[in-house]
């Protein structure tokens, strides 16, 4: 008998909680869902983009790439991913033997300003070196300095081995980002 009561009772509140869920779907459309996720997709936006775009930070990068075939191809590609400019920047970039010689043409770059979430490289940033053996080993050294959006000076040094490869990237992450805050 009270089987047949929790059971009548069981049913009642089953009955109760689908009379709810019928009536909160009536009241709740789809299209209001759709649109509430759409708002959210739109803050979280807009909160990357403020992050990205608004809050002033610092952040150099330098990519090189070494490349092997008949000599040494370097090629170096100078980032300023920070949302402010940089200014008086110089880049220097040289490929040293084994015997700490610095062999063939240096690169050797100045910029007035690089502009914020630019990216610089180009002819002038290859340094192609024939007639040197491909079996030695031999080191990349890079030397950035600038000023960042504080006028605070910074100077980075940066060396890779490179042997036997024939293709290899460098990313060099110039003391992470200095945030304004």
């Amino acid at each position: 008998m009270t089987d047949d009561i929790e059971d009548t009772e069981l049913h009642e509140i089953s009955q109760e909680v689908g009379q709810f869920v019928k009536d909160l779907s009536e009241k709740v459309h789809p299209l209001r869902v759709a649109l509430a996720g759409v708002v959210l997709l739109l803050l979280i936006g807009s909160l990357i983009s403020t992050w990205y775009w608004v809050i002033p930070r610092d952040d150099v990068e330098i990519e090189t790439r070494y490349l092997q075939r008949n000599g040494h191809v370097v090629m170096v590609e100078l980032i300023n991913d920070g949302s402010r400019d940089i200014s008086d920047v110089r880049l220097l970039v040289e490929f040293i033997d084994s015997e700490n010689q610095v062999i063939g043409n240096p690169i050797d770059l100045t910029f007035e300003k690089i502009d914020a979430l630019t990216s610089i490289s180009g002819d002038k940033m290859e340094m192609v070196i024939l007639g040197y053996s491909v079996w030695e080993e031999y080191t990349i050294s890079i030397l950035i300095e600038w000023i960042d959006f504080r006028g605070q000076e910074n100077s980075q040094t940066f060396t890779h081995k490179v042997l036997e490869v024939q293709n290899m990237v460098f990313v060099d992450d110039c003391d992470g980002a200095t945030w304004f805050l």
